[in-house]
């Protein structure tokens, strides 16, 4: 554990693993927390770097962010700290369009890019979502608005096969609380960030994965996403919600370990799940508009 004392934040980052670099940006109201189911897989092919964005968790703000670009600046920084001239980069939701904003202000420092239940700009229903949010947040009590926004982002083969799991989350989430404050300034420079469609322009190989399921961001403005990203590759997790690298890790890890390894000198990564079993997925695909749509086995 560190911090590394920035321009705008004392931020806050661990490193485990050993390999190519792998940052991981956390979503809406998340720390680095959120990674910790899988991130000892991830360990075994990557040197992982968690971080808490500006103004949560453990990451103290010297100033507030007003958009995406702020967090994005701050990683370019703890990039030089770290003396990385380059890493891959996966984001989930919030993390995820930090991460665009990240390759697309600054592709020199990205080498493949994940991009989960996220979206490149915002539609009326994804504004109403957004409200809706900030509305809970203002007007809910906590523990409402925690379990708002886990019943929005859980699909409905998740919860009803594993209820004591989703309570669980929201026990551990209401425990180690995102303060109000800081979850409604992300909101807030979330709703500045939207990226003029002249400038967006993302140059990195890039991996685009959706849940079927996810009502906070549903999956087709992330297979828009895809479409707008020369040579990406857009994967439907069936059955995931908002989250399916938590959700279904099993579905979703070896994919996303095969695509960051596809320029590695070793090809063909496999991912051992904690059970000890090859868990890799031998999705068989169709097309779908230029890209797949995966049946995990």
């Amino acid at each position: 554990m560190a911090w590394a004392d920035l321009t705008d934040v004392r931020c806050y980052y661990e490193t485990l693993g050993e390999g190519e670099p792998l940052l991981l940006i956390p979503g809406l109201g998340t720390t680095r927390r959120m990674w910790d189911s899988i991130v000892p897989d991830l360990a075994c092919f990557f040197t992982v770097i968690l971080i808490d964005n500006r103004s949560v968790g453990l990451s103290v703000a010297k100033r507030q962010p007003n958009s995406t670009a702020d967090w994005a600046a701050d990683i370019v920084e703890l990039l030089d700290r770290l003396q990385l001239s380059r890493t891959h980069v996966l984001g989930v939701s919030l993390g995820g369009v930090i991460a665009q904003r990240l390759a697309v202000d600054h592709p020199s420092r990205v080498d493949r890019l994940v991009l989960v239940s996220c979206a490149d700009c915002f539609s009326p229903y994804l504004r109403q979502m957004a409200g809706l949010l900030g509305h809970s947040l203002r007007h809910f009590p906590h523990e409402l608005f925690v379990r708002t926004v886990e019943l929005l982002g859980t699909s409905p083969e998740y919860l009803d096969a594993n209820p004591q799991q989703v309570e669980q989350r929201v026990l551990a989430k209401c425990r180690s609380p995102v303060s109000t404050k800081a979850i409604a300034r992300q909101l807030r420079a979330l709703s500045c960030s939207e990226i003029d469609s002249r400038h967006y322009r993302i140059t990195a190989p890039t991996l685009v994965i959706a849940g079927e399921h996810d009502a906070m961001i549903p999956s087709c403005y992330s297979r828009r996403m895809a479409e707008r990203i020369p040579g990406s590759r857009f994967v439907v997790v069936p059955g995931a919600g908002h989250n399916p690298l938590v959700d279904v890790p099993e579905r979703v890890l070896p994919e996303v370990i095969e695509f960051l390894q596809a320029n590695a000198s070793k090809a063909g990564a496999s991912w051992i799940g904690s059970g000890g079993a090859d868990a890799r997925s031998t999705g068989s695909g169709q097309a779908v508009g230029g890209h797949r749509r995966f049946s995990f086995l």
